[in-house]
């Protein structure tokens, strides 16, 4: 009996040993899973991690070949004129531009530019504004009928004039990235009135005008600072779509346009409501030039084509870039001399043959030297920088010289008549066993030098010149 108690002692020990918290704790039980919303957190800033350094790679991939910043692409030189001896304009080379310094540019267009283009310019420090562009992305996305918003700054404006092309097809991710790069550094370079200045002075205003300073003497013969506010405001208008925006061609959505503008000044608080409501009363042609009061150099470029080529290239030679560097460059151009000898060979004065002839012609001024008047070639209408012919061709002049070098200075000098009697015989020239022979090497003897000329006999017009 006392044997089967220990047993049932035992037993009961081992049972309860088996039944102890440090056995039970060996068992596993299930697994438990994590919340879910966890787990979507996680995924998505691994997503989120993901994406930003795609982007960041892509960036950098894109930003790689950008073009260097320089100030020259940022100034835009304008427009080269060339003046004639009398100080008249003959034609100017280049964008039709006429830059304004900062100091030169008034509040008022300042303020018109900003509150239309870009009104938080002067808060952003990087040149690119991350508020504007997920404003415009989602208007673009929900209102996708309508005209597309930008979100670029007046910085990236700025980039997108100097550095790359405006057309539609341009628009790509490598030319956004590479211009939001380069606004970047302009932020970083220049002040913020160094970038509205350059802007200023870099847009297109329709009709051929560059530059705002540029718009206000073509549209109103006036510098800007003269400028009413509705005129200020039409011109800080036209840039965002210079063609739509041509007072001359579409004076109503110029006008449209404008009291945008003005309005934007209002709601930016850099007018009153008494100044706004006026400006947009105000006509839209109030004080504008008339479009046939515009004066151009175009007839005096033509007619001084030939002249206008050779001073380019005296220009370059100097060193300076006559499309960029915003030269005046004052000629020796005799400009009633240059009509005239434009008209005798394009009129009906003088009689050719054809109109497939050409001609060249220099005329200098022989106490000094100075080219007064040049005509490179005759009926090639409107073509400019055509072939000079006075300057381009090698052909030699010939028998042309002989009553310009020869016959001129004998009766000049001389006082010989075109009946002086010359001799067409057998001629060595001196110091030399070379003999000067005609075209039909032959020898006519005695004659008057004015048939001597009208035969071009060599011989007569070498022993007149000696």
């Amino acid at each position: 009996m006392a044997q089967n108690n220990m047993t049932r002692e035992s037993r009961m020990a081992r049972q309860q040993k088996g039944n102890s918290p440090a056995k039970n704790s060996k068992k596993k039980g299930p697994k438990r899973k994590k919340p879910i919303w966890r787990r979507i957190v996680k995924w998505g800033l691994l997503a989120i991690l993901a994406v930003f350094l795609f982007g960041g790679g892509l960036f950098a991939y894109y930003v790689k070949d950008t073009p260097e910043l320089k100030a020259s692409k940022l100034t835009s030189g304008g427009a080269t004129v060339f003046l004639a001896s009398d100080g008249t304009q003959i034609t100017r080379l280049g964008e039709n531009r006429t830059n304004l310094t900062s100091t030169e540019i008034p509040q008022q267009l300042k303020d018109a530019v900003v509150s239309i283009e870009d009104r938080r310019f002067y808060d952003e420090p990087f040149g690119i504004d991350p508020i504007r562009i997920v404003s415009a992305t989602a208007y673009n996305v929900t209102h996708r009928n309508s005209t597309p918003q930008g979100g670029s700054t007046l910085t990236q404006q700025l980039i997108k004039l100097a550095y790359f092309s405006t057309a539609a097809s341009d628009q790509t991710l490598r030319r956004k990235a590479q211009e939001a790069w380069l606004a970047v550094q302009t932020e970083r370079k220049y002040s913020k009135e160094q970038i509205l200045e350059y802007y200023i002075n870099m847009v297109f205003m329709a009709n051929g005008t560059y530059g705002m300073g540029t718009a206000a003497q073509y549209y109103y013969g006036k510098s800007a600072k003269d400028l009413t506010l509705a005129q200020t405001a039409l011109l800080a208008g036209i840039p965002n779509a210079p063609s739509n925006y041509d007072p001359y061609a579409h004076p109503e959505a110029a006008k449209t346009r404008r009291d945008l503008v003005i309005n934007a000044m209002l709601r930016n608080k850099k007018i009153t409501s008494a100044e706004a409501q006026a400006a947009i009363n105000t006509p839209i042609t109030s004080g504008m030039k008339a479009k046939s009061a515009q004066s151009t150099s175009e007839d005096n470029a033509l007619i001084a084509d030939g002249y206008i080529q050779e001073v380019i290239k005296a220009v370059k030679k100097k060193g300076y870039n006559p499309y960029q560097d915003n030269l005046t460059v004052k000629t020796t151009l005799n400009l009633s001399v240059q009509k005239k000898a434009y008209d005798l060979v394009n009129g009906t004065d003088v009689t050719f043959p054809d109109d497939k002839i050409q001609t060249g012609i220099t005329i200098m001024n022989p106490n000094s030297g100075a080219v007064v008047a040049m005509v490179g070639n005759r009926k090639v209408g409107n073509v400019q920088m055509a072939l000079n012919h006075a300057t381009q061709t090698t052909r030699s002049n010939g028998s042309t010289m002989k009553p310009i070098l020869d016959y001129g200075p004998a009766i000049e000098y001389l006082n010989w008549s075109t009946g002086q009697e010359v001799d067409d015989s057998k001629y060595t020239y001196p110091g030399t066993d070379i003999q000067l022979y005609d075209w039909d090497h032959q020898y006519w003897g005695k004659m008057t030098m004015r048939y001597a000329l009208a035969q071009s006999r060599n011989v007569p017009a070498v022993r007149t010149l000696e």
